[in-house]
């Protein structure tokens, strides 16, 4: 039985610029923290948050409330700031009120403050419902990398994939285990009176990274929380099943496990389309906005060129690229790339 499904986590990235004040004010308290080796008060907007001594990787600012964690950086290779909404905030708010908090929290603060999804995980809790070491074989994922877990020779979990490709990972284990060992029980008034006490829950847990999220042309949250219930038929149905092994070679056209439909039919399903759909609808959306403006200026690139049909006009503009890359010193391609990685046409 479903106990709850939905977002997990969130991770934003959000892309814009900082003052010089605002940032003098960061460093201000930060070199107060280093001084007294503990955070210190920071007030943004009407929240107070602990700015630490130490950074977030590679934002030197780290700030913390009970809403979630914010790091900010001076540095223009990366966005301005990264947010880390806590879990419990996340289940309260829902994701939408969750990234609506922080834009109206950050939007005053940070000109032209636009959010990107770096991260989120998708979850399923099921009671009723038991794992094993010898379902191993059974598991059918697109990633190689699969791990074990036991605790006192009993299975507490599977992990599959890597987290550091920013691609797809997953995690299947026992949440209550889980949830002794952390400390965070206040998991039970989520599922409230669907959960019978003493009864062990198991999670099912997706992370999509920003890789994933790039290949699929999504980056605005808006656009991502559309597509949870696609991504999450994708992962539960394509990406790793849960199978009956039979002699069949093919291991994909195993049955599925009866356990497995419990999975893929989440209620957070509900809604779903195929992913290829998204991507094709979205790239013809962009190439809509594209195209005018493109043809615009060939046009007039082709009256500066001395050209008038299009092959020429295109032979003209590749002369002109490879000039420009010998300009820059940098391959077109590369800048394709680049582009690619920050999320496409913007």
């Amino acid at each position: 039985m479903e106990l709850a499904s939905g977002v997990d986590a969130l991770y934003l990235s959000g892309h814009g610029y900082l003052s010089m004040g605002f940032l003098a004010r960061l460093e201000e308290h930060r070199l107060w923290a280093d001084r007294v080796s503990m955070a210190v008060p920071f007030e943004l907007g009407p929240l107070t948050f602990g700015l630490a001594p130490h950074g977030w990787g590679k934002y030197r600012y780290c700030l913390d409330h009970e809403s979630g964690r914010i790091g900010f950086t001076s540095s223009r290779r990366l966005p301005a700031l990264r947010i880390q909404p806590r879990a419990e905030f996340l289940q309260a708010r829902g994701p939408g009120g969750t990234v609506t908090h922080f834009e109206e929290l950050l939007g005053p603060l940070v000109e032209n403050l636009a959010f990107s999804v770096a991260r989120i995980d998708l979850f399923c809790d099921l009671e009723h419902l038991e794992f094993c070491v010898e379902d191993r074989p059974g598991f059918v994922c697109r990633a190689n990398a699969c791990t074990t877990y036991e605790a006192d020779r009993v299975c507490t979990g599977f992990a599959f994939g890597s987290r550091r490709t920013q691609h797809i990972s997953a995690r299947l284990y026992d949440k209550t285990a889980e949830m002794e060992v952390k400390g965070t029980d206040w998991w039970e008034a989520v599922w409230a009176e669907r959960h019978l006490v003493g009864q062990r829950v198991w999670r099912i847990e997706f992370e999509i990274g920003r890789s994933a999220l790039s290949d699929l042309e999504l980056s605005r949250p808006d656009d991502v929380l559309t597509a949870v219930p696609s991504l999450w038929r994708y992962c539960a149905s394509e990406w790793l099943t849960l199978r009956r092994p039979t002699v069949d070679s093919n291991r994909s056209r195993w049955p599925l496990d009866e356990r497995w439909r419990a999975v893929q039919s989440a209620s957070l399903v509900h809604g779903a389309t195929e992913l290829r759909f998204i991507r094709g609808h979205k790239r013809a959306q962009t190439l809509r906005r594209l195209i005018p403006a493109l043809v615009g200026y060939l046009v007039g690139f082709a009256v500066v060129s001395g050209t008038s049909r299009i092959d020429d006009t295109l032979d003209a503009l590749a002369t002109q690229l490879r000039n420009d890359e010998a300009i820059r010193r940098i391959p077109f391609s590369q800048r394709v790339e680049k582009r690619r990685a920050d999320g496409g046409y913007r």
